[in-house]
């Protein structure tokens, strides 16, 4: 069985950034200063929301910084961007931990 996929996931998964952002978009809701008006877009995050909660908790992070990580993350396919007019907004994608899922699976019962 091959899962050529594994390894870029992981790659993503060792910033405690990036999984900090995981779990912003997955638990944070309530913490969201802009709001999408799409249902595409519903429950996204803006750049400026993830940036102001990371500094809230003590993450000193440039923007730009930040639109590496976001871009390493969309690049496999662990967020998606939808984009409204002048702002992008930010979803995670469960379905892209099913593989390191899958994964784990194979070799537990192997």
């Amino acid at each position: 069985m091959k899962f050529t996929h594994v390894t870029d996931i992981f790659k993503v998964l060792q910033d405690p950034i990036r999984i900090r952002i995981i779990e912003m978009l997955r638990f944070d809701q309530e913490r969201r200063e802009f709001f999408p008006d799409s249902s595409e877009a519903e429950g996204g995050f803006c750049p400026m929301d993830i940036l102001t909660i990371l500094q809230e908790e003590g993450v000193h992070i440039s923007n730009t910084k930040l639109s590496y990580h976001l871009k390493e993350m969309k690049n496999t396919h662990v967020i998606y961007l939808v984009k409204e007019g002048k702002r992008n907004f930010y979803l995670f994608n469960k379905d892209s931990l099913e593989v390191i899922q899958a994964w784990i699976n194979f070799i537990l019962k192997g």
